[in-house]
Parts: C-alpha cells; sequence; structure tokens
C-alpha cells in the first residue's frame, strides 16, 4: 500500500517565502519551503508520494500559480500537482478548463480563509462542474472565523454543493476541525464528502478511533508540511495512540489518496 500525503503545500519562490513570513508570526518553523526542499522532505519522511496544493489567496493569482504548478511539480515524479481558483477570478470557466483539461492538473485546493468566499459562491459553479467530469477531487479549507478553525455553522455551505454535484469528491481539509462532529454528520448525508486529517497548526483533529473507522476509505492522512511545527512522524504515532483498526490505519495512509489519485 503507497504512503501518500494528502496536504502539503507548495508555491513559487516568492509567493512560498511570503508564506513562510506570515506563519512565523505565529511561531517558528523548520526548513525550506521551497519546492526542490519540499519534495525532498516528502521522501525523508518515508512516503511514497505527496499532494501538492498550491492556494489562492486573492484574485489574479491562480493563472500563474497553476501554470508553475503545471511546470515545476511534475519534475518531482512522487508529487501530484495540484491547482487553485478563487471565485473572483476573470474568466473562471476558461481557467478551470485551462488547469484541469489542458494542463491536466490532478487535484485542486481552495482556501476559503485566506481567500475571505464561501464553498456555496455561485461563481464557482464551472469548478465543481470540470472537476464533476475529470474526477480531481477538491480539498477545502471550510472555515474563515479563527486561525485556521472551521465553526460547524460554516460547515452549513457544503450540502448544498454536495447535493447538486453528486460525483464531485470534496476533501474537507483538517476534518473540518474543531467542528468534527458536524464532520461527520455530514460524511453519513454525503458518501462523495471525504476528510483529511491535516493539524490546525499544532493542534491534530479532535477524532477518535470509532469515528475515523466509522467511513472507510474517506480519510486522508495530511501533514501541511512544510508549513506546521508537527512532524509527519508525529501525526502517524497519533494513529497508533487512536488505536485504529489496521485496514483504517493502511487507508489513511495513502490508500484512499491512491484511489483518487491513481
Amino acid at each position: 500500500m503507497p504512503r501518500i500525503d494528502s496536504h502539503v503545500h507548495a508555491f513559487p519562490d516568492r509567493l512560498a517565502l511570503a508564506v513562510r513570513a506570515a506563519l512565523e508570526a505565529a511561531g517558528p518553523l523548520e526548513g525550506s519551503p521551497l519546492l526542490p526542499a519540499v519534495a525532498e522532505r516528502v521522501r525523508e519522511a518515508g512516503f511514497d508520494g505527496a499532494w501538492i496544493l498550491p492556494y489562492a489567496h486573492r484574485d489574479g493569482v491562480a493563472a500563474s500559480v497553476n501554470e508553475w504548478s503545471a511546470a515545476e511539480v511534475p519534475r518531482y515524479p512522487w508529487l501530484v500537482p495540484g491547482a487553485t481558483f478563487h471565485p473572483a477570478d476573470e474568466a473562471l470557466p476558461a481557467l478551470v478548463h485551462r488547469a484541469l483539461v489542458e494542463l491536466g492538473l490532478r487535484v485542486v485546493k481552495l482556501h476559503c480563509s485566506v481567500g475571505s468566499f464561501s464553498p456555496k459562491d455561485p461563481r464557482l459553479a464551472p469548478l465543481w462542474e470540470t472537476a464533476s467530469e475529470t474526477g480531481a477531487p477538491i480539498v477545502i479549507h471550510a472555515g474563515q472565523k479563527g486561525f485556521g478553525d472551521t465553526a460547524a455553522d460554516e460547515l452549513e455551505d457544503l450540502p448544498p454543493v454536495l447535493e447538486a454535484y453528486p460525483r464531485l469528491r470534496i476533501v474537507l481539509a483538517h476534518s473540518g476541525h474543531p467542528a468534527t462532529r458536524r464532520t461527520l454528520e455530514l460524511m453519513e448525508r454525503f458518501p462523495n464528502l471525504h476528510a483529511d486529517l491535516t493539524p490546525v497548526w499544532d493542534r491534530p483533529v479532535d477524532l477518535d478511533a470509532a469515528g475515523l473507522d466509522r467511513f472507510p476509505g474517506r480519510f486522508l492522512f495530511g501533514s501541511d508540511a512544510p508549513n506546521s511545527p508537527l512532524a509527519p512522524a508525529t501525526l502517524e504515532d497519533r494513529l497508533t495512540t487512536l488505536g485504529v483498526s489496521h485496514e483504517t490505519r493502511a487507508s489513511i495512509m495513502g490508500g484512499a489518496a491512491s484511489e483518487m489519485v491513481p
């Protein structure tokens, strides 16, 4: 079974350094945030692959970031190049087609917190439609109200999208922490909703073994590398502490991600 980190960030150099500088206001971080170092750390951490998730903090950023991702990330064949968008992007349908069809980017990251938008923004309809057709999973950080946190009421923006696009595969970043109870309720209703176990800075996702075992194949491992103070090994050790089943652990550590993006 492959080991895959489904939540790793990389950006063009200038943006990577700016993101790192902003995050270090919360505490020091180790290692370079530039792509060559990020790629090497994935292998050093014992992973066979990783999803690379750039994100757009405002409109007008995604086009150049997506071109960079398509050109640079495939230099490291163990990495999956990702795309990003913002609902205020000009000519969004063309931008989505360029990224997911012409460039063949295989996963998408939307960051509602830094981009200040909701997943139910109607301008995102072209993304939902194209991603449903291509099968590209969309990793969404849904919260806006706190530093990385997602409030339960913010998760209510997801059901209209999940209902309207049943073939769309959404991965809820951080499992909607700390509103993980509501996340499980939504996963019960919507089989196209998945979640990753990426920590919120230094706070692991608040789920127990029963919650993780309840939805086989729908939870994914994520580290938030290179911009997390927690090492991937620490997060993996927590699965042992929680006592999840062998099958669930294998799925979380790569099985689910490899099925979503072969």
